[in-house]
């Protein structure tokens, strides 16, 4: 796996909580193992295609649907926080996974399972094809101008969480990038304040984010701007 530099061009660091991302590679009418919270939800999705339906134990775990999207999240019952269950997973696009789940008592994930053959090399040719700088200033454009890049999956994040900094500021994750290696994110900023704010760059740092670029450095009084940050999975 590529080891990504951390560069600063004109980027700013965000800290937030969202979840890890956990990459499977998966074949169709096999098993796969994977680990889940046992203390949390779990979102599961497959690359390039949408699951239609999931069967597993009853009674070892609770299970939402998320039908805009063609995703689910699961979470382990008490009786199973500790204990490994199946699940089978058949998908829009005709195909079929069989999941091992491991629930472990760390926080959230989201299990992002790769179809062999599908998109990984799609987005690993993004990824790899230019310079590491290009890469995610290619990735950040795109987000900017809502382009998927190659191989990549995009999610609208429908969530209610809303991160405060201080009490100037409130940050909510919007959309997701999901590629092979890098991860790109869009959150909405918000000035609560009734007077223009101007960033300090020292405020959203975090270890392990790439890069994060802004609308603006100076958000006007009760507006809103966007920032796109840029992490790896590795």
């Amino acid at each position: 796996m590529i080891k990504w530099p951390l560069i600063f061009i004109n980027f700013l660091l965000l800290t937030s909580n969202v979840y890890a991302l956990q990459i499977r590679s998966v074949v169709d009418n096999e098993t796969t193992t994977a680990k889940i919270s046992s203390v949390d939800v779990t979102r599961i999705f497959v690359q390039g295609d949408r699951i239609k339906s999931v069967k597993g134990l009853k009674g070892a775990y609770t299970r939402e649907n998320d039908e805009k999207n063609g995703e689910i999240y699961i979470q382990p019952t008490s009786l199973y926080q500790d204990r490994a269950f199946t699940i089978l997973i058949d998908t829009e696009l005709g195909r079929h996974f069989t999941l091992l789940l491991n629930p472990t008592s760390s926080p959230s994930e989201t299990l992002m399972l790769v179809p062999k053959g599908v998109g990984h090399e799609r987005a690993a040719r993004f990824e790899e094809a230019q310079p590491y700088e290009l890469t995610i200033k290619h990735l950040i454009r795109a987000m900017k101008n809502g382009v998927m890049p190659e191989g990549y999956a995009i999610r609208e994040v429908d969530s209610k969480t809303t991160y405060r900094l201080g009490n100037k500021l409130d940050i909510k994750l919007k959309t997701i990038y999901e590629g092979l290696n890098l991860q790109g994110e869009i959150y909405e900023i918000k000035n609560r304040c009734a007077i223009p704010l101007q960033i300090d760059e020292r405020e959203f740092y975090k270890t392990g984010t790439r890069a994060i670029s802004l609308d603006t450095i100076e958000i006007p009084p009760k507006a809103q701007i966007n920032l796109y940050r840029v992490v790896s999975h590795d």
